[in-house]
């Protein structure tokens, strides 16, 4: 009998001792637990705080100098003309408020305002850039594609996203195109209305689909120290028809202003390639 206790006090004792060590090492689990929770937190405020300090020191500095522009192969080359057009159109942007620049595809329009547009963000003439055209055709009906408007904007960005982004450099582009910074703003035409535009260069894309009524509206926006720039090709019209093209209407309207610049390029002024301007000729 006494030998039966023994033996149930020892399993009893090995049980206990079980119990201990499986408690311990539940309480070992949940303190680990704790502590990566701990460190998880502190590794996040840290980084929180890591890129406050960044935002904080582009915004102190302009953005360009804080982020290595070097690094992204920035193209710090000069605007340059290639032709007389050209030549007349960087005088344009340089010298007036107001620039309209028609033409058929290839002679540079959007490279060169999106370049300047770019420089002027460079060198803190301006605080922001804005691009914006007429997305399909005068209703601007963007609902069937997907994403939010950002996304469904972006498509018709590109032939300008590409000009800022190697003029910029990666990095201050990413940086401008953030909401919140809000340096390069793209949206449709349609989101125009109401605005005032003030220290920023503003382009308008495609402006041969505007309508004359919404080209007034667009151009009664224009606040103080903002140059606008205009572009279009009247031939690529994508109006119903009976309907002005705006751009058409505003060539009329402002040919003896003095103080708004008119560039027209013709097909001899393409500098895309020597097969685009035989193209051009071709279907002319």
């Amino acid at each position: 009998m006494c030998a039966h206790n023994r033996v149930q006090e020892n399993a009893g004792d090995v049980y206990l001792q079980l119990k201990v060590l499986s408690m311990g090492r539940q309480k070992a689990v949940i303190k680990a637990r704790r502590e990566a929770k701990r460190v998880l937190r502190r590794d996040s405020r840290s980084h929180k705080q890591r890129e406050e300090e960044s935002v904080t020191s582009l915004v102190q500095m302009g953005g360009v100098e804080a982020i290595g522009m070097a690094r992204d192969s920035r193209d710090t080359s000069p605007v340059k003309a290639r032709n007389e057009a050209q030549a007349h159109y960087l005088n344009a942007i340089d010298s007036k408020q107001l620039i309209f620049a028609t033409g058929e595809a290839g002679c540079g329009k959007t490279w060169i305002s999106a370049a300047k547009a770019a420089e002027a963000l460079i060198h803190k003439d301006v605080e922001r850039i804005i691009v914006t055209r007429p997305v399909l055709q005068a209703d601007e009906d963007l609902g069937f594609l997907p994403g939010d408007i950002a996304e469904k904007f972006a498509p018709y960005f590109h032939p300008v996203y590409d000009v800022l982004l190697k003029r910029l450099g990666a990095s201050f582009m990413q940086y401008c195109l953030r909401p919140e910074i809000g340096k390069v703003e793209i949206a449709p035409f349609a989101y125009m209305r109401g605005r005032t535009f003030e220290n920023a260069v503003v382009i308008l894309d495609e402006a041969q689909n505007v309508t004359a009524a919404q080209m007034k509206m667009f151009l009664t926006r224009l606040g103080e120290n903002v140059t606008v720039i205009v572009n279009g090709d009247i031939t690529q019209c994508d109006l119903p028809r009976g309907v002005r093209s705006g751009l058409s209407d505003a060539l009329e309207r402002f040919e003896e202003d003095e103080m708004v610049g008119i560039v027209h390029f013709n097909k001899d002024d393409c500098v895309r390639s020597a097969l685009c301007q035989r193209t051009l000729h071709a279907y002319s």
